[in-house]
Order: C-alpha cells, then sequence, then structure tokens
C-alpha cells in the first residue's frame, strides 16, 4: 500500500473518531424520547406518551415542548435543571393541580402555555418566581377561581388567556397587577352578576378607554 495514501487513511479515521467523541455528550445529554436541537438551545418532548417530565435535560435549554403527553402532576422544583429556560409549552396534558414552587427557578420564563388540561383552581402565588413572564395562557381548563395574589407584581406580563374556564367572577386587583398587559382574553366563562363583576366592567372600560 503507498505510504502516502496509508497515512492520509490513517489521519481521516482519527478525525472521524475525534468528530464522534466530540458530539458525543450532545447526543448522550438528549433525552431519550426527545429531539434537541442545539444551535437553539430547543428540546421537543411532545406526542410521547410522556408521564412525567424528563429528569435529564440539558442545562442549557432555552425552549421546551411537552404538549400532547400524559402528565398528571408536577413536582415542586420541576424544572430546576433548566434555569434558562425561556418558553415552557405544557398544552393538552392531563394537569389538575400546581404545587406551590413547581416553577421556582425559572427567572428567565417569558411565555409558559398551559391551555386544555384538567386545572380546576390555583395557589396563591403560584407564578411569582417567574419575574420575566410576559405570556401566560391558561384557556381551556376547569378554573374556577383566581387568587388575587397569583402572580403580583406582574410587570412585564403582556398576554393573559383565560377564557374558556368556569369563573363566575374576576378580582379587579388582580388585573391591576398587571400594567403592561396589552391582550386580554376572558369570553366563555360562567360570568356571574355581581359587584365584583360591575367592578370588572368598569376596569375594562378603562382598559379599552386607555387603548390597551
Amino acid at each position: 500500500m503507498d505510504i502516502n495514501f496509508f497515512f492520509l487513511f490513517v489521519v481521516g479515521e482519527l478525525l472521524l473518531l475525534s468528530s464522534m467523541i466530540f458530539l458525543l455528550p450532545v447526543v448522550c445529554g438528549c433525552p431519550e424520547r426527545c429531539r434537541c436541537h442545539s444551535p437553539s438551545n430547543f428540546v421537543d418532548c411532545s406526542r410521547q406518551g410522556l408521564a412525567e417530565v424528563p429528569s435529564d435535560l440539558p442545562p442549557q435549554t432555552l425552549t421546551l415542548h411537552l404538549q400532547d403527553n400524559q402528565i398528571r402532576q408536577l413536582p415542586a422544583s420541576a424544572f430546576k435543571s433548566v434555569p434558562q429556560l425561556t418558553t415552557l409549552n405544557l398544552y393538552n396534558n392531563s394537569l389538575s393541580n400546581l404545587t406551590s414552587g413547581v416553577f421556582h427557578g425559572l427567572q428567565h420564563l417569558r411565555v409558559l402555555n398551559l391551555t386544555q388540561n384538567s386545572l380546576h383552581s390555583l395557589e396563591s402565588r403560584l407564578f411569582h418566581s417567574l419575574p420575566q413572564l410576559r405570556e401566560l395562557d391558561l384557556s381551556s381548563n376547569n378554573i374556577s377561581h383566581l387568587p388575587t395574589s397569583l402572580g403580583e407584581p406582574w410587570e412585564n406580563l403582556t398576554v393573559f388567556a383565560i377564557h374558556q374556564n368556569q369563573l363566575q367572577q374576576l378580582d379587579r386587583a388582580l388585573l391591576e397587577s398587571m400594567p403592561r398587559v396589552r391582550h386580554l382574553f376572558l369570553k366563555d366563562n360562567l360570568w356571574k352578576c355581581t359587584c365584583h363583576l360591575l367592578s370588572l366592567k368598569l376596569w375594562l372600560e378603562t382598559f379599552i378607554y386607555k387603548g390597551q
């Protein structure tokens, strides 16, 4: 065999082996039933029949899709392994309750989608650990009550969706804790004509008048 050819062959094999070793941590760092896109730090675990959040998510994850699974419960600090997370999609799971501290550590989260679950009520201060939250979608659940201190203060929230729930009233103080809200979705609830609803009506009139 020509010595030059042999030399090139060996060098080529070494380069291939080196590249495989370099990529190994990236491949191994992705949960088995998920798809990881390294350039954008996007992890897609949707439609996998998951009953819980994968424990081996890449710590650099920015966007996490968990929609269309069968997740029933989220333990406290369920997402502590992905502290840089900015977008979390939990659409169409089987969540009926969210424990206090479930979102602890997500200081950078901006978008949270919890639509089409089985949520009935939410704990006070549930979203207090999400100072950067901009979009919150709670639509298509069975929520009958929202505590006034749900996320106060929500200085950055611009989108708040609670349509298609079981709400009969909504405390005006909750809406006043969202000074930057621009898109508010309230339709298809069980609104009851009470003094609370009148207060909400007055707030909405001011909201519309200001061109929010």
